[in-house]
C-alpha cells in the first residue's frame, strides 16, 4: 500500500513537472510573439499599429506571467 502512494505521488511530481515545463515553454514563445508584433514597419497604417503594439504587449505581459512567474516561484519557494 505504501509503495502505491509513492508511485502515485511520484507520478504527480512528474505530471506536475511536465506542465509547469510546458506552460514556461508557451510563455517564452508568447514573449518572442509579442516582441515581434511591437516590431512595426514604418510603412503601416496607424489603425494597424495600434492593434500589434497592443496585441505584442498583451503577449509579453501574458507570456511573463506563464514563463517567468512559475519559475520566480519555484526559486524562492525551493521546489
Amino acid at each position: 500500500m505504501n509503495t502505491e502512494f509513492g508511485e502515485l505521488a511520484q507520478a504527480q511530481h512528474r505530471a506536475r513537472d511536465v506542465r509547469r515545463r510546458l506552460s514556461i515553454a508557451l510563455g517564452l514563445v508568447l514573449i518572442v510573439v509579442g516582441y515581434f508584433l511591437m516590431a512595426v514597419s514604418p510603412g503601416t497604417s496607424s489603425d494597424w499599429v495600434l492593434f500589434r503594439t497592443m496585441g505584442g504587449l498583451a503577449c509579453i505581459v501574458i507570456g511573463f506571467g506563464m514563463a517567468i512567474l512559475p519559475l520566480l516561484t519555484q526559486w524562492t519557494t525551493g521546489e
